[in-house]
């Protein structure tokens, strides 16, 4: 034990053994955010350190902790170094910017340092890495920038503070150009002492432009009723008829990200019109398993400009969800037109620079002339079943995910889950709960699997309660998608041995599971497959006692008439085969919604990430003027529908050309 504190001693400063301690304590709470920054330097100090003497240090310092908070941020006199160190750095951050020093400005990044820029250098998104990179980038960008008016964050959320681990000091701040006013938001982390002032440098630099200058979102409607004339219901409905004759963007698609972008570009006063096939808004949801709720906490994914009730359940239930998706039409007077199809197919008139696009909005057809046409119908194809050897005689019943309509109706009968997925884990666990007289779920590749609580926890460190999500957003977005795989990957060790006895569990149960793409658990599979994981809720635990089975590594070959055939030879009886296989790829559903022409003069389709870690075309020139696409998650759209509503300003006075 004596050796331990040693050399526990020897390697830190007080206030980093604390800062450490304090953390290794609450292990359960590290995240992708500014804890697991503490976790690495953790695994860094006390590497070979056997974990009961690990324990015994935490009971020898767990005293200590209380204290802590007082400690680093009076008697350390971290909040005063922050202001210090982020003043300095900044000054001359914006210095080199204003003269256009390309070699200074790349001086300030750490040599693996990251800067990523929405708008402010080029009209585009872009992450560039390592001095190279950005030393290239700046060269080709900095000398038509024209940067002015520099001045370091003093607001409660984005002032100066200590960094998200020991050694590192954070802040926001704001410049403007000619044309636009921006913000921005970096990490600095110490590369000598930490009070050597000059040894700061960037690990990551976040650069926006916010507004084009009188431009700026319109916020709360405050002259509508001078004079009560025209009324309110008067004046939005001037609007709507200007939109549905001409509207300047059409978003096809009604979910929360074509809903999202069309509230964004209503408060910058450009006029869109959403039209959405389904019969209600939410419906996509609606016809989603009746047990789905949405795995992530209410704060990830609440609605731009509208947040849930306080009162509002933690994990969203799919139905709650859709009517909450109407209930937004209303409140932010958005004009959708539902039981609506775009026909094909849509053309562009690059003299005009409009589309004609033809829609059949319930039966009756009309055509519009938009500026802008953006695809917003989410990142999937058709529900996907594969065709297998003599489907047709098996005399149970065989469908989709898509179609399940809850686990009650197969009480009593043998049940297999093709896929272990979200969707094939969740419904397992329904039609187990329902007393299903067996449940199988076939498993063809390796799955990672981590606790929803796990993700919630990890979600909450970055969107919590008690901060606006506009404000989590942006800090979020600071962080380089591909830099923040780096961090999961890097802490997954730790991660990993918190969810040992589920992972454990599950391989015995005869599932293969493993960490994910770069040892990075889930995040990755949700940006580069949209698949591949699950976030459990209890199916794990029903399979580790044996309530769910497993068969993993086989495909299903072939049917009988009351059994499927695996590709291992064995056979397995059943009355129900549930697919929960996916869906098709989106191209072919593109090229029928556009035609192969439009889509094949695309950069590329809108559900993978570019080398630099950003939507290839999400939120960005997609190669085909015009077109544009909205994917993602709710956070994507929320903050992203400003640079997407920003480009559509700039392409109209003509600051921005295709």
């Amino acid at each position: 034990m004596s050796e331990c504190l040693r050399r526990f001693e020897k390697k830190t400063s007080l206030s980093l053994r604390l800062f450490s301690l304090v953390v290794l304590k609450n292990v359960p709470h590290c995240s992708f955010n500014h804890p697991i920054y503490v976790c690495l330097e953790t695994m860094r100090l006390f590497q070979g350190v056997p974990q009961a003497s690990l324990e015994q240090i935490l009971v020898s310092y767990a005293i200590l902790s209380s204290n802590f908070q007082a400690l680093s941020d009076d008697q350390c006199g971290r909040s005063s170094l922050s202001d210090e160190v982020a003043s300095a750095w900044f000054a001359r951050f914006s210095e080199h910017l204003q003269r256009g020093d390309v070699a200074s400005t790349t001086s300030l990044f750490l040599p693996n340092g990251w800067l990523r820029d929405f708008l402010a250098f080029d009209w585009d998104l872009r992450t560039l890495h390592g001095h190279e990179k950005i030393s290239s980038y700046l060269s080709e960008h900095l000398p038509n920038s024209n940067f002015l008016g520099f001045e370091l964050a003093s607001d409660q959320y984005f002032k100066p503070s200590p960094g998200p681990m020991p050694g590192t000091v954070t802040a926001g701040f704001s410049f403007s150009t000619p044309i636009a006013n921006g913000r921005g938001y970096f990490n600095l982390s110490s590369t000598t002492e930490m009070e050597d002032i000059a040894g700061w440098k960037a690990s990551t630099v976040f650069i926006t432009i916010d507004s084009l200058k009188n431009h700026e979102e319109k916020g709360a409607a405050g002259d509508i009723y001078g004079g009560r004339c025209p009324t309110w219901g008067e004046a939005r409905d001037i609007e709507w008829r200007k939109a549905e004759e001409e509207p300047e963007v059409l978003i096809i698609g009604a979910g929360q990200n074509g809903l999202q972008v069309a509230a964004r570009l209503q408060q910058m006063e450009i006029s869109s019109l959403v039209v959405d096939k389904n019969d209600r808004v939410g419906d996509t949801w609606r016809r989603r398993y009746p047990t789905l709720a949405l795995h992530t906490p209410k704060t990830h994914h609440s609605l731009l400009y509208q947040s849930f009730p306080s009162n509002w359940p933690f994990w969203t239930p799919r139905d709650k969800l859709a009517e909450w998706l109407e209930q937004y039409v209303v409140s932010q007077d958005l004009l959708v037109w539902t039981k609506s199809r775009v026909m094909p197919a849509p053309t562009y008139d690059r003299n005009s620079k409009r589309w004609t696009v033809t829609v059949n909005k319930a039966g009756q057809t009309c055509t519009l002339h938009p500026k802008h046409v953006v695809v917003a119908t989410g990142m999937l194809g058709e529900p996907y079943i594969p065709k297998i050897e003599d489907q047709e005689i098996f005399e149970g019943q065989i469908m989709h995910s898509e179609g399940f309509s809850g686990g009650a109706d197969f009480t009593g009968k043998r049940v297999i889950v093709v896929g272990t997925g979200n969707s094939g884990a969740d419904i397992a666990l329904d039609l187990s709960t329902h007393k299903a007289r067996s449940v199988t779920m076939i498993q063809r590749s390796t799955t990672v699997v981590q606790p929803a609580s796990t993700i919630a926890e990890q979600h909450l460190q970055v969107y919590p309660p008690d901060v606006p999500v506009e404000v989590s957003d942006f800090r979020a977005f600071a962080t380089p998608t591909f830099r923040l795989f780096e961090i999961l990957a890097e802490t997954r060790g730790l991660m990993w041995d918190q969810e040992k006895d589920l992972i454990e569990g599950l391989r015995k149960a005869g599932m293969n599971v493993d960490m994910g793409p770069y040892g990075a658990g889930i995040l990755p599979l949700v940006y580069l497959r949209f698949g591949g994981f699950w976030m459990d809720v209890g199916c794990g635990d029903k399979i580790i006692h044996g309530e769910i089975k497993v068969k993993s590594g086989v495909e299903i070959t072939k049917f009988t008439k009351q059994s499927i055939v695996l590709s291992d030879g064995s056979a397995i009886e059943a009355d129900v085969v549930i697919f929960a296989t996916g869906y098709r790829h989106m191209a072919q559903m593109l090229k029928n919604l556009l035609s192969d022409e439009i889509i094949d003069e695309t950069y590329s389709l809108p559900n993978g990430l570019d080398e630099e870690g950003e939507y290839e075309v999400g939120y960005r020139p997609t190669g085909h003027p015009g077109l544009w696409y909205a994917p993602g998650s709710f956070n994507n759209s929320r903050l992203q529908s400003k640079y997407l509503g920003i480009q559509f300003q700039a392409l109209n006075i003509g600051y921005m050309k295709l």
